[in-house]
């Protein structure tokens, strides 16, 4: 089977989660009156040891320039601990109710390694390396922050277990990542798309070389990456710009680095997908190389290079769509019913080698204690090459426009073929038709697409301030080409069948018979994408009172996004094809006629003459949207207690000001003329056009935590969120009509935000070391959002009709629950085994303008089941990752909508420490061979695509010293 049952799946999951209830039995915590003021860690600590009667150890290095926060009131020993070090950078590495471990949090891993080698043998005190590990780190990040956070954590470079963030980001809870290419791409969070995610890394907003602002997560290897953090609830002091959530991915600080100077990690990739296809090779590689130096006590540098190269093939069917309206017609003799029926359809394979290089650098300074510098760059560079394989079917004969096809329908009984077969929709789902074009496309498609990102930050701290300045700069590039070869023959009778799995036959095979030359094509793509940034952050640390911190900043971006395409056509210059220049193959997942190849350079050159050679570089850019951001927030974190529960949090205010503007061209259709004999030509008639939209939000939020001892929390969350307009929906070019009716289409340059309120409460039991129940349950209220329908604007005196994007009046609710349960199998003497799991439900009543489609982004059901051994060296494991049907946007057109059915995708991986420098990987990935399947126009029937990937395996050693 491709894919589990989904109540099957769901039910294991529930009943995972549902086992905590067997291990989760805190006992009470005895109380004692604490009366402790915010003080100077040094003094701070030895306090709370005279008060609580706990020992603690700690190095005086760790808690140098550390304010530990004011702890008062009637409290346990542990949430006393927990009051006084929480979000002071300190964190409790252990607490066994008689003695205590405080340590620097970025360095908790580190000393208690330390610490365990020259402590006496414990057999309950395991050092924890591998997967195990980056659970446990991920826990801490969570355990400590106030707000409702998601964490990947890794301390050692190249430790992530994942090829790319994305694969990682895709299974943790709410979170749904879209396949492009066989990879996990980009992320929605909450049952949100990808336009409403923000997408930072160390805390800055980058550039990315998508038409939008959507971030490509496959693009950032593992191997650069020491964690990532999903902040699902809002605080102030974050960038505002993601109503579904915030994505931070964030790179190594040298200084603070505990672990392997160097690591090199190199082996082979294989994919399956295209083994079928003639001369198919998918064996590529992945290698890494990071290292990192400590020139000095104040001076430190990290270096990562990665280098990958993907070949992979996978064969795909598509639907074209259906002719729904008032101009289709009967297809049936005798019966006058107009129904649905579809434009067409074609089969493609996809051959690809995608090469990749990424670098990362980072440098940290600390002259003093008071001050630090740090800068970090990332850099990557992607090229991709296609060959692919099409076949269209139809060539205008499927859709029945106006009715003009009811003679090529065969009825299955005066003529031979399928009768029409039609479904309770009205669509035409499988059919018979006569001398319907089968075009053969032998095209070539290739990419190339770089990004860097760098920052400079300065960091100064004093005895009651920390203030903090923050320069960044990203681009962002991608040049696209594709260039076509089209052939083409007519067969006397074309079946298709919609129904289940796509099926394709022709009365004779494209191989026998003569294939005619067709006009062909080419598209040139640009996106160029420029941020800049520069922030401004105040901490003042108070000594007593409600308040234990204030902070304020500014934060101000210019940012430029520029755009291009042109299309164009060529004609052939010879009539019957040779068929010296073709083969054929067949595929193995479908039933379709043969499908046609060729060498691509020589077909151009016996078409038309050409070779196809033309530099993307040279695409004219016709749209720029610029976008100033200006921004300043004021936010106040607080430690109290409530009837004796430890409570901690912030409340704050962001205040966010936009200018955006656009320009670009309005093209007006004009009249006909005959350029030369028989060659009709319309004019068209460009003139630059530029408009923009200003607006100020204001963006309130608290948090409250509630720490109820023994690992405990309760947290809350309220805020005002927004996510700017996606970019390419800003432009302002247009094609409109001369004459009354006055219609076109066009981009919105005055498109104002996705405006939301929303509202979280989570529970988090941390049960044990590797353990977490969690429980969280929230509310988007949204008042405003984007999507494509009609709208009405003058135009030289002219009320014209535009199709665009257009921001919608009606808001609609989001409501949703998370669960997540992750421990080791102790409790039943398996404490090398684990699980980690989390279930998603989502539901909301938004739609989108199109169609009534569900919100992009939504599937209600979601989850993931992971099981993990780590022991004698040996970390692997097995996890599976569902989804529900969802909409999605597929390509680059943010008002072509489609639905993604249901998906079970499986993954392994093992690896072994061989001895304490070598460890050797292997990984398998989509074990199920899941395919890709999607619809149109919400109707199942009505196909999309069906991709098949196939599985992809990894094998690789690592080297660390």
């Amino acid at each position: 089977m491709s894919h589990w049952n989904n109540a099957a799946f769901r039910a294991a999951l529930m009943g995972s989660v549902a086992a905590v209830v067997m291990v989760a039995h805190p006992a009470a915590a005895q109380t004692k009156t604490f009366n402790i003021p915010a003080q100077d860690a040094a003094t701070g600590i030895p306090a709370f040891v005279k008060q609580s009667g706990l020992q603690v150890l700690a190095t005086a290095a760790d808690l140098q320039g550390i304010r530990t926060n004011a702890v008062s009131g009637s409290l346990s020993n542990d949430a006393a601990l927990s009051q006084l070090v929480a979000n002071t950078g300190l964190a409790v590495k252990t607490n066994d109710g008689a003695s205590a471990v405080i340590v620097r949090a970025a360095a908790a891993d580190a000393v208690a390694s330390e610490a365990a080698a020259e402590a006496p043998a414990d057999p309950q005190e395991v050092v924890v390396v591998g997967v195990r590990k980056s659970l446990r780190d991920a826990l801490d990040v969570k355990r400590r922050n106030t707000g409702i956070v998601e964490a990947i954590s890794s301390k050692d470079i190249g430790a992530l277990p994942d090829v790319t963030i994305a694969e990682t980001l895709n299974r943790l809870p709410g979170i749904t990542a879209t396949r492009d290419r066989g990879n996990d791409s980009q992320a929605s969070i909450r049952g949100l798309g990808a336009r409403m995610v923000l997408g930072t890394v160390n805390g800055r907003e980058v550039a990315s070389s998508e038409p939008d602002r959507n971030v490509r997560w496959e693009v950032y290897p593992s191997e650069v990456v020491s964690g990532a953090a999903v902040y699902k609830s809002s605080e102030a002091r974050l960038i505002s710009g993601g109503i579904s959530g915030t994505v931070d991915l964030q790179t190594i600080r040298p200084l603070d680095y505990k672990g392997p100077s160097f690591v090199l990690r190199a082996g082979p990739v294989y994919y399956d997908g295209g083994s079928a296809f003639p001369n198919y090779d998918g064996l590529g590689y992945r290698a890494s190389a990071s290292f990192v130096h400590r020139f000095s006590n104040s001076f430190a540098a990290v270096l990562g290079l990665t280098s990958q190269v993907q070949k992979n093939g996978y064969e795909s069917v598509q639907g074209w769509g259906y002719n729904s309206g008032a101009d289709n017609g009967p297809v049936v003799a005798g019966d006058a019913t107009k129904y649905n029926t579809p434009w067409g359809a074609q089969a493609e394979a996809k051959r690809l080698k995608e090469s990749r290089f990424g670098a990362s650098l980072g440098l940290q300074f600390k002259p003093t204690d008071n001050f630090q510098l740090s800068y970090d760059l990332l850099y990557s560079d992607i090229k991709i090459h296609e060959l692919q394989d099409q076949a269209w079917y139809g060539d205008g004969a499927w859709g029945n426009w106006d009715g003009g096809n009811y003679g090529n329908y065969t009825d299955g009984a005066t003529a031979s073929g399928q009768a029409p077969v039609i479904n309770s929709n009205g669509d035409v789902v499988a059919a018979s038709v006569a001398w319907a074009g089968d075009k053969s496309v032998v095209a070539r498609y290739t990419e190339d697409k770089t990004l860097i990102v760098q920052g400079l930050n300065g960091k100064w701290t004093s005895e009651h301030w920390t203030v903090s300045a923050d320069a960044s700069y990203s681009k962002a590039q991608r040049y696209n080409l594709w260039a076509a070869n089209e052939l083409a023959y007519w067969p006397s009778l074309m079946t298709y069948d919609f129904r289940d799995k796509p099926v394709i036959t022709v009365s004779s095979a494209p191989e026998d018979n003569t294939q005619t030359a067709q006009t062909g094509q080419t598209s040139l793509g640009a996106v160029t994408d420029e941020l800049g940034a520069v922030h401004l952050d105040f901490e003042r640390h108070l000594d007593s009172g409600f308040f234990k911190s204030i902070l304020f900043g500014v934060r101000a971006s210019d940012r430029t996004k520029a755009l291009g395409s042109l299309n164009s056509t060529v004609s052939p210059i010879i009539g019957a094809v040779p068929d010296y220049l073709l083969s054929g193959y067949s595929f193995k997942n479908f039933n379709i006629p043969t499908i046609l190849t060729g060498d691509f350079g020589a077909l151009a050159t016996h078409l038309y003459g050409t070779s196809f050679d033309i530099d993307p570089k040279t695409t004219p850019i016709t749209d720029r949207v610029k976008e100033k951001v200006s921004e300043a927030y004021l936010e106040g974190t607080y430690a109290t207690t409530i009837g004796g529960i430890p409570v901690d949090g912030n409340i704050g205010v962001r205040v966010v000001d936009v200018d955006a503007t656009s320009a670009g061209t309005s093209t007006v259709a004009g009249a006909w003329y005959e350029a030369t004999p028989g060659n009709w030509v319309q004019t068209m008639v460009t003139t630059p056009v530029t408009g923009g939209a200003s607006y100020s939000k204001v963006l309130p939020s608290a948090t409250a935590r509630l720490d109820f001892g023994n690992g405990q929390y309760l947290k809350l969350s309220a805020a005002k969120v927004i996510s700017r307009p996606p970019l390419n929906d800003m432009i302002i070019t247009r094609q409109i009509s001369s004459s009354a009716p006055y219609t076109g289409s066009s981009g919105n340059p005055y498109l104002k935000p996705f405006e939301a309120t929303q509202l979280d409460i989570s529970y988090e039991n941390y049960f044990n070391k590797d353990a977490l129940f969690a429980v969280s349950v929230y509310h988007k209220q949204v008042d405003n959002f984007v999507g494509y329908a009609s709208r009405q604007e003058t135009i030289d005196g002219n009320v014209y009709t535009l199709t665009s994007p257009v921001n919608s009046d009606k808001g609609g609710r989001i409501d949703g629950v998370e669960l997540t349960y992750q421990s080791s199998f102790g409790f039943i003497g398996l404490d090398h085994f684990g699980i980690y799991s989390n279930y998603a439900y989502v539901d909301s009543d938004l739609t989108e303008m199109s169609a009534g489609l569900p919100l992009n982004g939504l599937a209600k059901n979601t989850g993931t089941l992971d099981f993990w051994y780590s022991d004698h060296g040996i970390d692997a494991r097995l996890g599976t990752k569902y989804h529900d049907t969802y909409t999605a946007i597929y390509g680059w057109n943010d008002a072509q909508l489609i639905r993604v059915r249901p998906e079970t995708t499986m993954d392994f991986s093992i690896s072994y420490q061989i001895n304490p420098i070598v460890q050797v990987r292997f990984q398998a990935n989509n074990l199920l061979d899941t395919p890709l399947r999607t619809y149109n126009d919400n109707v199942k029937d009505r196909l999309g695509r069906y991709d098949l990937y196939g599985k992809r395996y990894l094998l690789d050693f690592t080297l660390k010293y």
